[in-house]
């Protein structure tokens, strides 16, 4: 009697060899994903954050001129749109207008300093996530001053 069996189903190896190349391909999609999961959120918050800015922009650049009183270093902090933010404000130029030539007197005007340029530095922190920004801002003096 010969016993000739055909073999049905797969061998120990072979089962094993399907599973650490189904555990690898899971494991390498499922940390592409979390990768992308982060990005998406970095993202995210700097898009917030990137909405806030002009609107902060702005009420620095009010308070610049309303506290203009011939000091060279400002600061201030504030809160916009669930957004808190300290600034520093250092004075870069103090500057008269360009000369003219008055047509009416016949000679070059000269005019006394009143645009001031602003270096800026501002912190904001959005949703856990702190941000700084430099930039420059002009600020003046009203003519009368």
């Amino acid at each position: 009697m010969s016993s000739n069996k055909v073999q049905q189903g797969f061998t120990l190896l072979e089962v094993l060899v399907a599973s650490v190349i189904l555990i690898t391909s899971i494991a390498a999609i499922s940390l592409a994903y979390r990768g992308a999961l982060i990005s998406s959120e970095r993202a995210d918050k700097n898009i917030q954050i990137s909405g806030v800015i002009p609107i902060i922009v702005s009420a620095i650049a009010e308070d610049l001129r309303a506290r203009d009183n011939g000091q060279v270093l400002l600061s201030g902090e504030g809160t916009a749109w669930g957004a808190n933010y300290s600034w520093k404000a250092e004075l870069s130029e103090f500057k008269p207008p360009p000369e003219q030539f008055d047509i009416d007197v016949g000679h070059v005007v000269s005019y006394k300093p009143r645009f001031r340029l602003w270096a800026i530095e501002l912190i904001v922190n959005f949703n856990g996530v702190k941000r700084p920004f430099f930039y420059s801002e002009v600020s003046w003096l009203n003519a009368t001053q």
